[in-house]
């Protein structure tokens, strides 16, 4: 019967509902969860009727990993106000992870019917990685061909469309989609190995050893790394 614990240094009573969200993002971006839950939860007994605030709550519960929760607060998101593109969207990743793809699919198309939302790109990556985890590759290939000429520089979903590419046997088109994606992965061994070894089997010697040896470097004991290494050494 308790009432919430106020964290120390919060004095959430005075802020308005744009407020608390920005205090949200803030513990949650600090690590501090619970903390950020609470403020949402007060936004909301505040203002319960107000849809994009339910719909950051589920946002914010599918970042946690707290899948019906996060359905739950989209659904009365999108109940409040059926015309809440992003909720649709959100709505669309939590159905697919929790195993519901075709219920998945529709709420990403509910989201492309929205021709003034700003973020299509989004929802065309979300419907390519539905597809192709369906084995539905010509039209996962569409979706995220769409994405990135929709955004150019939408990083993650040039490294999704070279993932596809690659495994289609398109290698060529996926070393240039892997070097687009660069400024949002090249610090990550997982990239540099998959670039390295497409350069490795189009022949590319110089290149795949540039980035080989960035795995080990960035990675070092790594999966990745482990197989970098032996790559290098068949090159010698």
């Amino acid at each position: 019967g308790c009432g919430p614990k106020k964290s120390a240094g919060a004095p959430t009573k005075e802020l308005d509902t744009p407020g608390r969200i920005r205090l949200a993002q803030s513990y949650f971006g600090a690590g501090r969860v619970p903390e950020a839950f609470e403020v949402v939860r007060e936004a909301i007994a505040k203002d319960p009727d107000n849809a994009g605030l339910r719909n950051y709550y589920g946002q914010l519960c599918l970042l946690a990993g707290r899948l019906p929760e996060a359905r739950e607060a989209l659904q009365e998101a999108l109940r409040l106000d059926p015309y809440l593109t992003d909720a649709h969207n959100n709505l669309g990743v939590v159905l697919d992870r929790m195993g519901q793809p075709n219920d998945a699919e529709q709420e990403f198309k509910k989201a492309l019917q929205d021709p003034a939302y700003p973020t299509p790109e989004k929802v065309y990556l979300n419907l390519g990685v539905l597809y192709d985890a369906q084995g539905r590759l010509d039209e996962a290939l569409s979706a995220l061909r769409k994405a990135v000429e929709i955004d150019p520089k939408y990083y993650q979903a040039h490294y999704e469309l070279a993932g596809l590419l690659d495994r289609l046997g398109k290698l060529e088109e996926a070393a240039r989609e892997y070097e687009v994606a660069a400024p949002g992965y090249r610090n990550q061994g997982v990239y540099q190995y998959r670039l390295g070894f497409t350069y490795f089997r189009l022949g590319d010697r110089i290149k795949a050893r540039e980035h080989l040896n960035k795995v080990v470097e960035i990675s070092p004991g790594s999966e990745s790394a482990a197989q970098a290494a032996e790559i290098l050494r068949t090159m010698d």
